[in-house]
C-alpha cells in the first residue's frame, strides 16, 4: 500500500499582530509553526491537517479575543461547534468544508505589511508510482487565490509540442483538464444547491489536483479505445469506397 504526502510551506512568514487569535489557534494546528521574532512560519510536513482537535478552553478564549472581527476561522468554527458543546477537554473540528487558503486571504486582506501569500507544495508517495509525485505553487491575494500544478506545467508542454508537430497520426480522444474539472465543479455546485454546503472558492487547487489523480487511477478505458478504434476503421472503408466510387 502506498501513502501520499503533500509537504508545504508558506513562504512567508506571517505577522502575529495580522492574525486573529483564533487563527493563529487554527493554522497552528492545520500547520506546525515556528516562532520567529513577531511572526509565524507555518509549515506541513506530511501535509496540511484537514481535522484537528482544539482545547476547549484555549478555543473559547481565542473565539472571545476574536470577537467583532469578520473572518472565515471565525464563521466555520462557530458553525461546526458541537451543540451543546461536549465534556471533553478537546473538541474535534472538521475542515473538510472549508480551506486554509481562505484564512490566509482574510489575513492579506487586513494586513498593512502583506500583499500576498505564497504556498508550495510537492507530492511525494511512499513508492515509486509515476502518479505519486509533482507539486504545485499558489498565489493568494486579497482578490484572488491562484495556483498551477506541475500537472497542469506538463499539459501546456504537451500542447506546444502538439502544435509544433502538426498532424503525426495520432489522436487525443481523452484529456482530463484540471482547469475544465473547476469549472464542472462550480456547474454542479450552481445546478444542486442541496448537493453540499461547499461554495466553489472551497474547492482548492490542490482538491481538484487529487481528484484528478484518484479519478485516473481508477479508471479504464481500453474498452473505449477499442471501441473508438473499431469505428475509426469502420469509418476509413467507408471513406475509401466514396472516394473510389467517385473517381470512377
Amino acid at each position: 500500500m502506498a501513502d501520499y504526502f503533500s509537504p508545504t510551506v508558506i513562504q512567508q512568514p506571517i505577522p502575529i499582530v495580522d492574525m486573529t487569535p483564533l487563527e493563529r489557534l487554527v493554522l497552528s494546528h492545520i500547520f506546525d509553526a515556528e516562532a520567529d521574532g513577531e511572526t509565524l512560519y507555518f509549515h506541513a510536513a506530511d501535509g496540511p491537517s484537514n481535522a484537528i482537535g482544539l482545547h476547549r478552553g484555549k478555543l473559547q478564549t481565542a473565539l472571545e479575543a476574536s470577537a467583532g472581527i469578520v473572518s472565515t476561522a471565525a464563521t466555520y468554527v462557530t458553525d461546526h461547534l458541537p451543540a451543546p458543546p461536549p465534556d471533553d477537554a478537546t473538541i474535534e473540528i472538521d475542515l473538510s468544508g472549508t480551506s486554509w487558503e481562505f484564512i490566509f486571504q482574510d489575513i492579506v486582506r487586513r494586513s498593512s505589511t502583506l500583499r500576498y501569500v505564497t504556498v508550495v507544495t510537492s507530492f511525494t508517495c511512499s513508492r515509486m508510482r509515476p502518479d505519486g509525485f509533482g507539486g504545485m505553487a499558489e498565489l493568494i491575494t486579497a482578490d484572488a487565490i491562484l495556483g498551477k500544478s506541475t500537472n497542469d506545467i506538463l499539459e501546456g508542454f504537451l500542447a506546444e509540442m502538439e502544435e509544433d508537430a502538426g498532424d503525426d497520426g495520432v489522436h487525443v480522444l481523452l484529456r482530463l483538464c484540471e482547469d475544465t474539472v473547476r469549472r464542472q465543479v462550480a456547474q454542479i455546485i450552481e445546478a444542486d444547491p442541496a448537493l453540499t454546503r461547499l461554495t466553489t472558492d472551497a474547492v482548492s487547487a490542490a482538491d481538484v489536483h487529487a481528484a484528478c489523480l484518484a479519478v485516473i487511477a481508477c479508471s479504464d478505458l481500453s474498452e473505449e479505445q477499442g471501441a473508438a478504434g473499431f469505428r475509426a476503421a469502420l469509418a476509413a472503408i467507408r471513406h475509401a469506397e466514396q472516394r473510389l466510387a467517385s473517381a470512377g
